[in-house]
């Protein structure tokens, strides 16, 4: 893990960049490491007032949650852009729904279904001070949900 001195100096895309490799790797140390105190994550789907952005306690739990229902994963960056605060990735993710998924991922538990899923997503971090604050995150729900095995 880097200094915080060695962060703080770091550009917003190597930060981004760390935290990509961490997330890729399943380090949720790391990735925490690179959170600001009150980072949140704001998935984007559906209507905007029912579903505002996580509190920065959900938005902690996140991925921890998450890697505990994929235990393998590929997690490919497809195109970066960058500047000084701001870095947008556009990516795919697979993996094998191995383990159960609950809050906050979903509110009710999902158990294993073995199904390998992929589907695509872009995200926009918000850095300052070395941190990201913010990642707002698009990603293609329809498909998770379908590969998953959901019924409407």
């Amino acid at each position: 893990m880097k200094s915080e001195t060695s962060i703080n100096n770091a550009s917003a895309f190597e930060i981004v960049s760390q935290f990509v490799a961490a997330l890729s790797a399943q380090d949720t140390e790391t990735m925490k490491s690179l959170h600001a105190k009150d980072y949140v994550v704001d998935w984007v789907y559906g209507d905007a007032f029912e579903n505002p952005p996580r509190s920065a306690e959900e938005s902690a739990a996140f991925f921890p949650a998450w890697f505990t229902g994929f235990t393998e994963i590929d997690y490919e960056v497809k195109r970066t852009i960058a500047a000084e605060e701001v870095v947008v990735t556009e990516w795919v993710f697979t993996g094998t729904h191995t383990g159960p998924l609950g809050p906050p991922v979903f509110e009710e538990r999902l158990d294993p279904t073995g199904r390998t899923i992929q589907f695509r997503g872009v995200t926009i971090y918000d850095v300052r001070e070395g941190l990201i604050q913010r990642e707002t995150i698009y990603m293609d729900l329809a498909t998770l949900l379908v590969e998953l095995g959901a019924r409407v």
